[in-house]
């Protein structure tokens, strides 16, 4: 589970590798017309630029020349604000990123050295030599800082808030630990293991997730509650069949939203609470809070659900209340952002 070296990202700038995309789209075909079109560089950085752009997904080589796929072919076409979007969006959807992301939020306010990356980064990708690790990281560090992810403070690296161009990070692969603890290989093999062990049941989660999202309740759940822990200084993180997580002042939790009708809600609260259980399991979240978000609040007859979920589930329960998220007191008392 190690990134390979031909993943990991050795151009300096992220403005420089969105001129290439552009550049590639207007002809750029080669390393020397792409390192010519950004800024007179040599063709060994403009290798470089190139291939950062094919990492994002944004461009391919087809018979050894450069192309846009349909996400370069978007960026090309788009206005300025359009191409950061879409850009930004792009670099969180990249595993390295990704995993630091994370790693950067357990620092918390205090940040995290160049030597606490340096240790990171060599753990889980394939950097090179010990020259290069350090190349790696400056770079590294400048995108972060230089896309608004980060800022530097003193002489460490802090994650900031994240932009509201981008409500969540998606991330494409399962086998991504959403919880990472240690921060080392291993941790990132045995999530790989978990989910191999449970594509069943991972592939059931899927289905669900698409014909629950399918609906636009369920949207606005998510999308609402994705805004009020980004306002409180977290990272909502999302895969194909968890609908929200988030570390909020070092606890980890867990979302699942279930739109709800009249009809429905003791069907739907079943469901949303053993899909709970089990990403809890496989993502080996196992200090993580269990939230099931309901789009409206309990009928009387399921009142007594309430303290069931929390009391005996140990599941906190959150209910849409005219666009207000409204919880119990015990409830409330372990989600000090809803307040």
């Amino acid at each position: 589970m190690k990134i390979p070296s031909k993943d990991v990202i050795q151009a300096d700038t992220p403005e420089r590798v969105m001129k290439t995309i552009d550049a590639i789209a207007l002809g750029a075909h080669n390393d020397r017309a792409i390192a010519i079109a950004i800024g007179r560089l040599d063709a060994r950085q403009g290798r470089y630029y190139r291939r950062a752009a094919e990492v994002l997904g944004f461009t391919i080589r087809d018979k050894r020349l450069s192309v846009p796929t349909t996400a370069g072919n978007e960026f090309a076409n788009a206005s300025h604000r359009e191409k950061r979007e879409l850009f930004t969006r792009a670099v969180l959807s990249n595993t390295l990123f990704q995993r630091l992301l994370p790693f950067l939020e357990s620092k918390g306010v205090s940040g995290a050295t160049r030597k606490d990356l340096e240790e990171f980064l060599a753990a889980v990708a394939e950097l090179g030599a010990r020259s290069m690790v350090k190349r790696r990281i400056s770079s590294y560090m400048s995108w972060l800082t230089r896309l608004g992810l980060a800022k530097m403070v003193d002489d460490r690296i802090v994650l900031g808030r994240l932009p509201p161009l981008v409500p969540i990070v998606q991330y494409e692969s399962d086998e991504e630990p959403i919880f990472p603890r240690h921060y080392n290989l291993k941790e990132y093999k045995d999530q790989a293991k978990r989910t191999a062990q449970n594509l069943n049941s991972i592939a059931y989660f899927v289905d669900e997730a698409k014909l629950e999202r399918a609906k636009t309740s369920h949207e606005l759940l998510i999308n609402s509650m994705a805004t009020r822990l980004r306002k409180h200084g977290a990272v909502p993180k999302a895969n194909r069949y968890i609908d929200l997580s988030a570390r909020v002042n070092g606890s980890d939790f867990l979302f699942e939203m279930k739109s709800t009708t009249d009809d429905n809600p003791h069907s739907q609260i079943r469901r949303g609470l053993s899909q709970l259980y089990e990403y809890k399991y496989i993502q080996h979240a196992t200090n993580g809070k269990l939230v099931l978000v309901i789009e409206n609040p309990l009928p009387k007859k399921l009142a007594w659900m309430d303290k069931y979920l929390v009391n005996d589930r140990g599941v906190l329960l959150v209910w849409d209340g005219n666009g207000k998220f409204t919880c119990s007191p015990e409830s409330k008392s372990q989600l000090d952002f809803l307040i």
